[in-house]
Formats: structure tokens, C-alpha cells, sequence
């Protein structure tokens, strides 16, 4: 989730504790960096595009190091002069956090709840990334249990507690819709006579009016929008050719980061790309972030996707360079480590 849906969480949990706790000086503070301290590991995404995939949503997301870090968070507050007592601030903290990895896991990225002891991506998906009317409303809340004017405290208490009634029941609602959904669109493929392996649905822009459709036949993969109201209502369908891990592995013999890209995709999609002359160039993405709704198609268009990576290879098939997102080159001068992926934590 972005970062302004984690800090509202943060001050309503601060609001729901604070007449409970004896409104210690420095609780919105100590839960506002907590519900947000965990996406510091973002700035991997800076040293490596690989890293992103590997480690973001990694150690700093999982329930090992949720204890840990609201121990050092509790700590910190009060060497910065937060009167809020050392496990009065550790309960706040991990409360806080937890907020934090619940949306997480209910949008489409996955979250590895189980690092370092396994590197299983842990989503349920029933939020967009961005959903402005759940955000708002929890920013709406905040303000108002937080506001004095007038509002006895066991009012704004109960406003606060509204909040986090809120921030669990509308991505609840989510799941549930997407797997009705899910069965909808089943039965109106079978319907039409239209083969398939898999349908996935997950949350688009706008969700829960807009959802993704990613269905899987063989070789093939169709992506396209459906909506609730009118399941049958024809939107743009892009057809596709699923990615073969295998050759995705063998690539990442020799770039790691095709090795990690078939550990990450959900949907891994292959399609051709332009190449210098003499030699062909392979893009990868994965189906669960591509632009296909309404609204990301007309906001970005085609403009590359989130985790989309291509392959340029020599007429003899060997990895010459890759690709990123932004369209950088990276020229690849020795192989990876085998297996495919970098040196990452045995799990």
C-alpha cells in the first residue's frame, strides 16, 4: 500500500490507544513512524532494480522482525523524550506495524511474512495499491478522532475504532468480491465455450468497480477488465504468450536477474522486442502489473510496466546484455551464480 493509507492507520491506532494509555506525550509520533518504517527498504531500488524484487516487502515486512523492530521503535521514542513507558510504546509500535503488514498482504505484490525463514509471498489481494476513497475515508477519520472540537475523548475513541473497523473490512469486502468474481468469470468463459487452464482476478485501478482478468490456456494468456455490475461487459483484451520459467532459470545463469524475475511473477508473459542487428531481444513482464484497465491505459498508455525486463541474446542464443524498465542497458560480462538469482538467505 502507499505510504499515506499506512500513516493514517498509524494515527488512528495512536487515536484508538491513547485515552487507554493515559494520552502519553509522543504516541502519534512513535505509531506514525511505525506504521511507516517498515518501506524504508525501498531505497534498494535505488542500488539494484533486482534488489527491489528480492528485498522489498522482505525482512523489514515479516512477523520475525515485527517484535524487534517495536522494541527498537519504543526505545528510540523515548531517547528522543516520548514519555510513552518502554512496552506501553512496544505494544503501540507492534500494533502499528501490524496495520502495516495487513495491507500490505491485501494488494497484489505479495509480502514475505515468513522471511528470513522462507521467501513465500504471502498475498490475499483485494486493494489496488492506490484506492483514494478507502485512503481518504481513513484520513477522514483520523482528523476527526483527533480533532477537539467539542467531541468528548470517548467519542473520538470510538471514531478512531471506526477507523480500524474500516481498515479491515473494506479490504475484507475486497477479497470476497474478487472471489465471486473469480467464480462469475469462470462460468461465463464455460459458457461461451472458451477453453482455459486458470482465471485469476485480481484488483485494478479503482477496484472495487475495476478488476484485472488474467486468463491462462496453454501457451496462451489473455488480460482484460472486468467489472461487477455487468461481468460480460466487453472491454480491450490483450493476448499473450506466457513466459517458460525453465528458459527464464537459464537465462538467469547468466544474468541473475531473470533467475529472480521467475521466482517473483505471478503471471510471466513473453513477448518479442526490438534488438540491435544480428541479434533478438525477448521482453519479460508479469500480467499482474500491466496497464490494462481503463484507467492506468489512460493515465500511462503503454509506457513500460512495473517488473518488466528483456533479454537480448546473440544468434547463438547467449545473454548479451539486458534491459530494465527505464530502458537502460545492462551489459552482462560474466555469468550470474548458478541457479539462477543472487546470493540471496537460505530459506
Amino acid at each position: 500500500m502507499e505510504p499515506v493509507t499506512h500513516l493514517a492507520a498509524g494515527l488512528l491506532t495512536a487515536q484508538a490507544l491513547r485515552a487507554r494509555l493515559g494520552n502519553p506525550r509522543g504516541l502519534t509520533a512513535l505509531c506514525a513512524v511505525a506504521a511507516t518504517c517498515p518501506d524504508l527498504d525501498v531505497v534498494v531500488r535505488w542500488i539494484n532494480p533486482e534488489y527491489f524484487l528480492l528485498y522489498h516487502r522482505g525482512l523489514t515486512h515479516s512477523l520475525f522482525a515485527l517484535p524487534f523492530l517495536a522494541l527498537l521503535l519504543a526505545w528510540a521514542a523515548r531517547r528522543l523524550g516520548a514519555k510513552v513507558p518502554l512496552w506501553t510504546g512496544f505494544l503501540a509500535a507492534a500494533l502499528s506495524l501490524a496495520g502495516h503488514l495487513f495491507l500490505d498482504v491485501v494488494t497484489a505484490f505479495g509480502t514475505q511474512l515468513f522471511a528470513p525463514f522462507s521467501d513465500a509471498r504471502v498475498s490475499v489481494e483485494g486493494l489496488y495499491v492506490i484506492d483514494p476513497f478507502f485512503t481518504l475515508s481513513l484520513l477522514a477519520l483520523a482528523f476527526l478522532a483527533r480533532a477537539k472540537s467539542g467531541r468528548p475523548e470517548q467519542r473520538r475513541t470510538r471514531l478512531a475504532i471506526l477507523g480500524l473497523g474500516l481498515l479491515v473490512l473494506y479490504p475484507a469486502f475486497g477479497v470476497a468480491l474478487r472471489l465471486d468474481m473469480q467464480a462469475r468469470y469462470q462460468e461465463l468463459l464455460a459458457r461461451r465455450g472458451q477453453a482455459f487452464d486458470h482465471v485469476a482476478v485480481t484488483p485494478d485501478a479503482l477496484a472495487p468497480y475495476y478488476w484485472k482478468v488474467v486468463v491462462e490456456n496453454g501457451p496462451d494468456m489473455l488480460v482484460t477488465t472486468a467489472n461487477p455490475l455487468d461481468i460480460a461487459a466487453p472491454y480491450p483484451v490483450q493476448h499473450l504468450k506466457r513466459a517458460d520459467r525453465a528458459e527464464l532459470r537459464r537465462l538467469g545463469k547468466e544474468a541473475s536477474i531473470f533467475g529472480t524475475f521467475a521466482w517473483f511473477a505471478e503471471f510471466p508473459y513473453a513477448e518479442t522486442a526490438p534488438a540491435p542487428e544480428g541479434e533478438h531481444a525477448t521482453r519479460f513482464g508479469d500480467a499482474s502489473f500491466l496497464n490494462s484497465g481503463p484507467v492506468l491505459r489512460a493515465l500511462h498508455g503503454d509506457s513500460p510496466v512495473f517488473a518488466e525486463f528483456t533479454a537480448i541474446l546473440d544468434s547463438a542464443g547467449r545473454l548479451t546484455s539486458w534491459r530494465d524498465g527505464r530502458g537502460r542497458t545492462h551489459p552482462v560480462t560474466h555469468p550470474a551464480l548458478p541457479g539462477g538469482g543472487l546470493q540471496r538467505p537460505s530459506f
